[in-house]
């Protein structure tokens, strides 16, 4: 179910962000304690010297008279008072313990989510809506629970999270994994991760409209490219573009998305194709819609598991 995806994604942007502020509070907790303990033990050993030690002890270094020796044990002590109180007002240990604890709840979040998702995988469970609201209230009920973020932190978490995808993404092919329309899948998004440019592609597309559908061509290339262990990719030289619009089949429609595109990532040559419209040209009865449109595709190209996809160049 798509809503229970999508609490699961929810949460794990949620987690992200919970991750990045418990670094930044570790990192925090541990210069304040570092300093406190240098500057104690310091202060330690002036005191256990006595000044007239200490001031002969900085007279090998640079000449300081004992007026000035007692100024610099004095700003010291006010630097452990002022570190003192920093920690009684923030409390970075405690806001670090908050966001671990929030990183435990929503996680748990996220497997209860996904587990409910691969059992619907497997036919093990229909989801309905009793799931969704189970999986809606331990959300909410968390996220109730964890400090307010700012959009910045939302930024930041889905930019670290995208480039986690792409450092963890591990190509395992098998004869098992083409045959298995699941995995084949998880080969292809591992894949794409594994392409920034087709990345920022797809996000061009979602960001101008999300009817618009990424042609065959790119993935086509970029299993290619990797079966056989080319080094280099294959270069772009066009990026088709499909949807399907029964209202707007006017070639000036395709024409402004195309411009939309190219506003985003100036340096492609786009196509865009409203597929409603296309069925004339190819001499067949008009499409029901873009899945139907690309039934009718006449290029064949065999490129993954030797299952045939049908392409075309609009």
């Amino acid at each position: 179910m798509d809503r229970i995806a999508d609490y699961s994604h929810k949460a794990k942007v949620l987690t992200q962000i919970m991750s990045n502020r418990a670094a930044h509070y570790r990192r925090i907790n541990a210069a304040q304690n570092l300093s406190t303990v240098v500057l104690t033990s310091f202060l330690g050993f002036v005191t256990f010297s006595g000044s007239d030690k200490v001031q002969m002890y900085i007279n090998w270094f640079i000449k300081a008279d004992k007026a000035q020796v007692e100024f610099a044990f004095n700003l010291l002590v006010f630097f452990l008072f002022v570190l003192g109180t920093l920690h009684l007002v923030f409390n970075f240990a405690k806001k670090q313990e908050a966001a671990e604890r929030a990183i435990v709840d929503l996680t748990d979040v996220v497997n209860y989510a996904d587990d409910l998702l691969a059992q619907e995988e497997r036919g093990q469970v229909v989801l309905g809506q009793t799931h969704l609201d189970a999986v809606k209230l331990r959300y909410e009920s968390i996220k109730r629970s964890i400090p307010a973020n700012s959009d910045s932190d939302f930024v930041k978490a889905k930019s670290d999270i995208l480039e986690k995808e792409r450092r963890s993404s591990r190509v395992q092919v098998t004869p098992q994994s083409l045959l298995d329309e699941r995995q084949r899948q998880q080969v292809l998004r591992a894949l794409v991760l594994r392409a920034p440019q087709i990345v920022d592609i797809l996000h061009a597309l979602k960001a101008v409209d999300s009817r618009l559908y990424l042609g065959g061509g790119l993935v086509r290339n970029l299993v290619w490219d990797y079966m056989h262990n080319f080094r280099s990719s294959t270069p772009i030289d066009d990026v088709d573009v499909i949807y399907f619009d029964k209202l707007s089949t006017t070639k000036e429609h395709d024409l402004q998305f195309e411009a939309k595109l190219k506003d985003r990532v100036p340096n492609l040559a786009w196509s865009v194709k409203n597929q409603a419209r296309m069925h004339t040209g190819n001499g067949d009865p008009p499409y029901s819609s873009v899945e139907d449109a690309i039934s009718k595709w006449p290029e064949d190209c065999y490129g993954f598991g030797g299952q045939v996809r049908r392409i075309r160049r609009a």
